[in-house]
């Protein structure tokens, strides 16, 4: 099927999906925010008043990786989730276009 007839929906979303896809970097991950102890006598988080950190956390073959985000990247790493998030909510709905067609085709 070629663009032009194509529904301008069903274009509309393409269009924005191929945006993100070939210009924004994405990470297929959850962030979680933990309290930890680094570990230092003397410090704050021995006597209790833990370090918040962060983490992206994601599941790959049946097994969790994770890695430590810096506060220093940490509005980009959410960036990279929040791209990951809107392409799959892209693709849903163009899903569903499809799933309303093959409905409409076997009535």
């Amino acid at each position: 099927m070629n663009r032009n007839s194509m529904p301008s929906k069903e274009r509309a979303l393409r269009s924005r999906l191929a945006q993100l896809v070939h210009a924004a970097p994405m990470l297929r991950a959850t962030l979680n925010e933990r309290e930890v102890t680094c570990g230092k006598k003397g410090c704050r988080c021995a006597q209790g008043e833990r370090h918040a950190a962060l983490y992206a956390v994601s599941s790959q073959e049946g097994k969790t990786r994770q890695a430590f985000i810096a506060r220093e990247r940490e509005s980009t790493v959410r960036e990279w989730v929040v791209n990951y998030h809107h392409v799959r909510e892209l693709l849903e709905e163009l899903s569903e276009m499809f799933w309303e067609r093959l409905r409409a085709k076997s009535r």
